[in-house]
């Protein structure tokens, strides 16, 4: 066992370096620069997949840069999303660090973290695994990213600090009117509902808005797409929590 601290990038290059077979990365906060870093050293052919946090408030704070998860995944990493992450696991292989660090620059060089890399420790991969194949849990598509974006770009603009690194909450005026159609009636649908944990059965009162034959495969739809672009948290299955104020 190895304990890491401080300034632990060539550790994390080495270890991206050395790994032929798989790199499991699981980390809420992705800067760019970090991302670039372990792209750049990854071995060709390595089974490459991430855990994060795709949600606007994480984005819009500068937790999680949408450039990231892009570069991560036009370079074979395989994206999910899964909206109450803070696990930090890094696997190499055989390798394996849990640590408090994110794969920020901050993460890298300047908090006080701690963690440990490990070897040989099966168990680790294993509880990857078990939430990367969740299928409750959402892949991060392109499209996502750029719907994400969009939105992202239309709401009103924050101070840049270099304390703003984490998350920042997401208002429902900001949001208002920078929605699909059917996204927004949804989101109307939860703002008139007015509690921050809802079920998929308290959306149906508002299928008379949708036309159509089957509204309710409709809503279902629009709740999961808002869920994709980071706006609403799984819970359990046909229960959500909204991610705005």
């Amino acid at each position: 066992m190895q304990i890491i601290t401080q300034h632990w990038e060539n550790d994390l290059i080495e270890l991206v370096k050395g790994a032929n077979e798989k790199i499991y990365l699981s980390s809420p906060f992705i800067k760019t620069p970090v991302a670039k870093l372990i792209i750049d050293n990854k071995n060709k052919g390595v089974d490459c997949k991430l855990l994060t946090k795709f949600t606007l408030s994480n984005m819009r704070g500068g937790g999680l840069d949408l450039s990231a998860v892009q570069a991560f995944k036009n370079s074979g990493f395989s994206p999910k999303n899964i909206d109450s992450l803070h696990a930090k696991i890094f696997i190499f292989d055989n390798k394996a660090i849990v640590t408090s660090a994110n794969l920020t620059n901050s993460g890298l060089h300047n908090n006080l973290e701690y963690g440990v890399l490990l070897k040989n420790e099966t168990q680790i991969e294993k509880d990857f695994l078990s939430y990367y194949n969740n299928t409750n849990y959402q892949h991060i598509q392109d499209e996502h990213i750029s719907k994400a974006q969009k939105i992202l770009s239309k709401l009103p603009k924050i101070q840049k600090s270099k304390n703003l690194n984490g998350e920042m909450q997401i208002f429902a005026k900001e949001l208002d009117k920078n929605l699909s159609t059917g996204n927004q009636k949804v989101f109307d649908g939860i703002e008139q509902i007015g509690s921050e944990i809802f079920i998929t059965q308290d959306i149906y009162q508002f299928k008379g808005q949708f036309s159509g034959k089957t509204p309710e495969n409709t809503i279902r739809r629009n709740l999961q797409e808002l869920r994709d672009i980071g706006l609403l948290e799984f819970v359990e299955k046909g229960v959500y929590k909204k991610l705005w104020e």
